[in-house]
Order: structure tokens, then sequence, then C-alpha cells
């Protein structure tokens, strides 16, 4: 059955102005958070600007994997009722993913700082990464991360994308200016400092529209959530958003033991560079999540319409970006400094991985709304463990390129494996 003509009409004019905003969104997001590791990149040596991504990473890492996949699951629980502007269970959703990340979270602080006080690894505040001070921002970004997701299902795809893609960095460019304004210099946990200010700026902002557009009511409403029901379908969803992040970013922490520390620098910097194919790869794919639960209840058809509208979307994308990147990319490595050109080769097979992957993506993120999330989860464990061998074997001997190439063989096989289970569960439907 497909949709009728009013979805139909409504689900057009939702991806027309949702194209604009995902066009805005990426190329400007993109300049914005590049300008910002730029500006890193000038203030820092190449070995404390690679000691900032290890601890951003870390953050990130942490922030996805306490919040048990609420962030993901939002738009199945909640688009239905915001499009019939019924906000009564929203609050009860955050409620309850909150009080899960701020329990985990403490945890996470807790650990962090008993292994800091012992002295084990990279957590030692006197030498190496300050993981004790950014690990206070992770609870932060959890926030932040389902105040998006109530915009994003409500379908406000500016509010709920363009403050942290385009007013965070911008926010935090300007506090590191400053910084070194008034300072004449600035440290690493400075900097880190920054962003948690940056952070709290956009978590206020989002708050003050979601309560201004009357998203949210803060009334309990105990029957929308059942705990255990709700968690089956979140923690699969985490688990493959939290594979999918620890194959891009296991590359800097194995790289931290076994290359070099300016070459984490150089590999950052690559990294950063390649990172607009999976940004405008997760951010079309947010375009369409409120769409999916909808056309897969109205049956083959719609899925299938629905489904390769952002296929298509995804692939003509990423493709144009990537071939940008082939042509520009490094040009815009000596934007970090000269010596960071050494990393060419190393960009070149990372836009390469995360190209391929982009065109599974979708169909891991349809998987998981259409209850076939352990595959997706199988196929990323698989990965991560295929990932971290590589990287062991060929950092030693090839150093960042070795660390990109583990990279794209991990996700060009991730890819073809979720193709593969996408294309069998079609068929038996």
């Amino acid at each position: 059955m497909a949709f009728k003509n009013s979805e139909l009409n409504t689900s057009g004019d939702y991806l027309k102005k949702g194209s604009f905003v995902l066009i805005i969104s990426v190329i400007l997001g993109f300049v914005a958070d590049y300008g910002f590791n730029l500006t890193l990149s000038q203030s820092l040596t190449s070995h404390e600007y690679g000691d900032y991504k290890v601890a951003y990473a870390f953050a990130t890492i942490s922030s996805v994997l306490i919040l048990l996949g609420g962030d993901r699951v939002a738009p199945r629980l909640l688009s239905t009722g915001l499009a019939n502007k019924d906000n009564t269970d929203v609050w009860e959703f955050l409620r309850f993913y909150l009080i899960i990340a701020l329990s985990l979270s403490s945890l996470v602080i807790i650990t962090t700082y008993i292994l800091s006080v012992l002295h084990i690894g990279s957590t030692d505040l006197q030498e190496h990464h300050p993981l004790v001070l950014i690990s206070f921002a992770i609870p932060l970004i959890a926030f932040g991360a389902l105040l998006s997701r109530i915009l994003q299902s409500a379908k406000h795809l500016a509010l709920a994308n363009l403050p942290w893609r385009i007013m965070l960095p911008v926010l935090k460019i300007s506090l590191i200016i400053l910084f070194i304004f008034l300072l004449n210099t600035i440290a690493l946990w400075q900097v880190i400092l920054t962003g948690v200010l940056s952070v709290i700026i956009v978590i206020s902002f989002q708050w003050y529209k979601i309560r201004q557009l009357n998203l949210i009511e803060l009334k309990r409403s105990p029957h929308f959530i059942n705990s255990a029901q709700t968690l089956q379908l979140s923690i699969p969803m985490m688990l493959a958003m939290l594979v999918t992040m620890a194959v891009n970013q296991i590359d800097l922490f194995m790289l931290e033991l076994f290359a070099k520390e300016h070459e984490v620098g150089h590999f950052a910097a690559a990294t950063t560079t390649a990172h607009i194919i999976p940004i405008a790869q997760v951010t079309i794919v947010g375009l369409f999540l409120p769409l999916i639960s909808p056309a897969i209840k109205q049956g083959y058809q719609s899925a299938k319409s629905l489904f390769w509208q952002g296929q298509k979307v995804i692939m003509i994308s990423t493709s144009l970006i990537a071939i940008t990147l082939l042509v520009a990319g490094e040009k815009l490595l000596s934007l970090f400094g000269p010596d960071y050109s050494q990393a060419i080769q190393t960009l070149w097979l990372l836009i390469c991985g995360y190209l391929i992957w982009s065109f599974a993506a979708f169909s891991s993120t349809w998987l998981q709304y259409d209850d076939k999330g352990f595959w997706v989860v199988i196929v990323g464990i698989v990965t991560l463990i295929l990932d971290g061998s590589l990287n062991f074997a060929l950092i030693p001997l090839y150093g960042i390129k070795g660390a990109a190439m583990a990279t794209t063989i991990s996700l060009s096989l991730a890819a073809l494996c979720i193709c593969l289970f996408r294309y069998k569960h079609s068929k038996e439907n």
C-alpha cells in the first residue's frame, strides 16, 4: 500500500525544505568545523592537536554509550505524536534517557578520575590527555543529542542540525581567539573548556526553542515508556552507532600506541578533511529518519520507494563530495601547515573507505528501524575486530597510511555485508 496523496505531499514538502537545510548544514558546517580545526592546528603543536582529537573522540564515543540509543530511537518513538501536535510523551522520553545518561556518565567520570590518580595510561592529567576534564562534557553532549532528536522528530531540521554543525564550531573559534587575545597563548585544557562552554550555550538555545515551539510539556506520562521494551529497541541502535564510531576512532587510539606522536596530528587532519563524507551521510539519513517508520507501516511499495529515494540522494551527494576532496585534498591539508601535506595518501585512502561505507549507511539504518538491528551490530563488531587487527599489523609497517588502509578495508567489507543483509531482507518481504 502506498502513501496517501496528503502524506505524499507532506513528505514531499518536508524533503524539499529538508534538502535546503541539508546543503547548508553540510557545506557551512564543514567550513565552520574545518575553520575550528585550522585554528587549533595554528594554536597547538601537532602533538597537542593529536592529543585533543583523541580526547574529543573519547568524549564523543562515551556520550553515545551512556545514552543507550536514546537519541537514535527518538524519531521512532516521538515522530507520530509530534506530527499530530501531541507533546505529552516527550518529557517522559527525555526524563527516562536523562536519568540513564546521568547515572552512566557519573560512572565514566569516576572511573576516569581513578585511572588518572593511579597514573594509568593516557588518563594521567600531568603527562598526557586531560580526559578527566573532558569527561565532564559527556553528559552535556548526551543531553544535547536528545534535544536535537526531539527537534528532528518534530521535523525542525534547521534547529536540530545547524546549532551543532555551525553554531558550535563558530562559538569554539570565538572563545579560543578570545583566550589567545587575553592570554597570548592557549593550553589544551583551555581548549576543552571553550568546548564545554560552547556546548552549554548550544544546549540552552535548543531547550529554549523546544519550549517556545511547545514540543514538550513538563508532565509525567508514565505509561508511555516500558523500560525493558524501550531499551530492547534502543540498545541495538546504540551498539550499531557505537561500533561505527569506534571503527572511525580506533585508528587514533592505536596510532597513539604504535606511531610517532606528530603522526597522530597528521592523521587527525586527514580524518577531519575526509569527515565531510560521513557528515553528509549522517545528515541525509537524519532527513529521512522521521519518514522511515510510517513508510514501513504503509507497506512494501511505500518502503521501497522511500528507501531508494534516500539511497539515491546519499550516493549522488557523497560521490560529488568525494570527487571534490580528491581534487582539492592536498590544498586543504596544507592549510593545517606545510608538514601536514605528508598525509595526502592517507586522505585518499580515507575518502575511498568513507565513500564506500556511505553507500551502505542508509541500509544499516533501515535494518535497525525494521527490527533487524541485531545483524547490524554483529557486522559492526566483526568490523571493529578486523579494523583493530589490521591496525595492529599495518601501523608499525606503514604508519598513518597503515591506519587508513585498515579503515578502508574494514568499512568496505562492512558495507558489502550490510548491503547483502538488506537485499536478503527485502526479498523475504
